[in-house]
């Protein structure tokens, strides 16, 4: 790299190489230097988290929305890290809560109720998968997660209609998976 290059745009060139340490200690850097760079904090969880480094990632999730209140991607991101590598639902919830204020698409709102279900709300999920499959009918993904909940409570006739419902918009249903 040339020595005017800036660090930032270096550690960009080394994640598109598919060199993420070197990225990772680039970013470091940066932040040395710059604790609250929220481009060098964000390029560093997201690397951390594609190389699996889940714990050390958190931190920096929590800097980022602490310093960045209008970031809902990264309260997906921090709410998915304590869903699936911290096992703390709650907090899930309550960061996808807020990415749901930010941003209250079909997505969100269904990521909301995959934590909420994680929780043990299963009526509050409920809600809020009913509210995505309103603000977007074409998106399965909220319907994947409605119907095995409503089969599970014995509303089989209910959860047909559904079906057809998703059917009769498009929707592409397939069983859930967590992201």
């Amino acid at each position: 790299m040339a020595a005017c290059t800036d660090p930032l745009s270096e550690a960009r060139a080394l994640e598109k190489k598919g060199d993420l340490e070197g990225a990772v200690a680039l970013y470091r850097e940066i932040l040395a230097n710059s604790p609250k760079d929220l481009e060098a904090l964000s390029g560093l969880a997201v690397d951390l988290l594609q190389l699996k480094r889940y714990d050390e990632a958190l931190s920096l999730q929590e800097t980022i929305v602490a310093l960045d209140p209008k970031d809902a991607l990264t309260r997906v991101e921090l709410a998915f890290n304590y869903l699936n590598h911290q096992t703390q639902p709650a907090k899930a919830v309550k960061y996808l809560a807020e990415a749901v204020a930010l941003q209250p698409s079909a997505k969100n709102l269904s990521f909301l109720a995959q934590a909420q279900t994680a929780a043990g709300d299963a009526p509050k999920a409920e809600e809020n998968l009913r509210r995505a499959i309103a603000t977007d009918k074409t998106y399965g993904y909220a319907y994947s997660l409605l119907l095995p909940m409503l089969e599970a409570q014995g509303r089989v006739s209910e959860a047909a209609g559904l079906r057809e419902a998703a059917a009769a918009a498009g929707a592409r249903v397939e069983s859930a998976k967590s992201d």
